[in-house]
């Protein structure tokens, strides 16, 4: 009898002793391995971020069939001259809630996600990177998002300027993986809209081409435009 119950607690304690050394093994392999995921997640989670803000403007501006009169409001002079404009502050507003709204929508259904690393690529080799059978881990993410408008005005020509109207959207969030946890942020730009508006062309220009010893430029007053 006593043989026997020796032989069992043998047993049980080979058996913890094995799961111990396998569950230390995984864990010193795990975070080993740590980097390589942490950058296949981050990667994965910058692209879903970046792809869900470009298609929330594009579904907001889609079904609101926004143009740039709906944002600037342009002010003539009686010869059609844009003399001031206005953005429409109730519009951008409006935009901006729900893009946010959308954004949140087209997110939560990428909250979880799965990423596919080759097993070669933990090997830190160049020959290695990419081959080898899939490991999949699952993650999660949540994010926040910023929306907001800004304008910049290009030149566009002689008294031609292009006035842009931008959409940009800064992202804030973390993504969740077994034993860690990391803060991650991206941000896009896209066109809400755009025009050229045109003023009066002089009558005359000059253009004037100068050399680093040369300071013809700062001396020319009169470009033979004729004073009414």
């Amino acid at each position: 009898m006593r043989l026997r119950k020796r032989k069992r607690n043998f047993k049980r304690a080979l058996i913890s002793v094995f799961l111990i050394i396998t569950l230390a093994v995984m864990v010193v392999t795990y975070y080993l391995m740590q980097p390589v995921i942490l950058r296949y997640a981050v990667s994965a989670a910058e692209t879903i971020m970046l792809n869900c803000a470009n298609k929330a403007i594009v579904n907001v501006f889609e079904n609101e069939m926004i143009s740039y009169k709906d944002i600037v409001n342009l002010s003539e002079n009686a010869d059609g001259y844009v003399t001031s404009l206005e953005i429409d502050v109730m519009q951008i507003n409006g935009l901006k809630s729900k893009i946010s709204n959308e954004m949140a929508r087209l997110i939560e259904k990428h909250e979880r996600y799965d990423v596919a690393i080759p097993i070669g690529s933990f090997f830190g080799n160049t020959y290695t990177n990419g081959f080898g059978p899939d490991i999949k881990l699952k993650m999660q993410i949540t994010t926040t998002c910023f929306v907001d408008f800004s304008h910049e005005f290009k030149s566009a020509g002689i008294n031609q300027v292009l006035h842009i109207v931008n959409v940009d959207i800064d992202i804030k969030g973390s993504f969740v993986i077994i034993g860690y946890n990391r803060g991650i942020s991206a941000s896009t730009t896209a066109i809400a809209a755009q025009t050229v508006i045109v003023g009066k062309s002089p009558d005359a220009f000059t253009n004037v081409l100068e050399s680093q010893t040369d300071n013809t430029g700062g001396l020319i007053n009169d470009y033979g435009a004729i004073a009414e």
